[in-house]
């Protein structure tokens, strides 16, 4: 089956497309993801999601520690 979308938004097309290059998926893919999981009750498969997060994790370029959120504790106490 095919569908078309009209009239979207060119902020919301640019944070999809933004997405989907991020991802490595092309925007159809990424669409059809977002659908499947907003849409289809599934249970989640566990290394899926430890892979989803590392994979948000690297594109955030931080890490966070234990220390630094210590540090960061501290700092909002003085």
């Amino acid at each position: 089956m095919n569908i078309t979308l009209k009239n979207v938004p060119e902020s919301l097309h640019k944070r999809l497309r933004e997405a989907a290059d991020e991802n490595g998926r092309s925007l159809n893919k990424l669409i059809l993801l977002t659908l499947e999981q907003t849409f289809c009750a599934h249970k989640s498969d566990r290394d899926a999601l430890l892979q989803r997060i590392r994979l948000r994790r690297n594109a955030m370029n931080v890490w966070i520690d234990d220390q630094s959120i210590e540090a960061a504790i501290e700092e909002g106490r003085s």
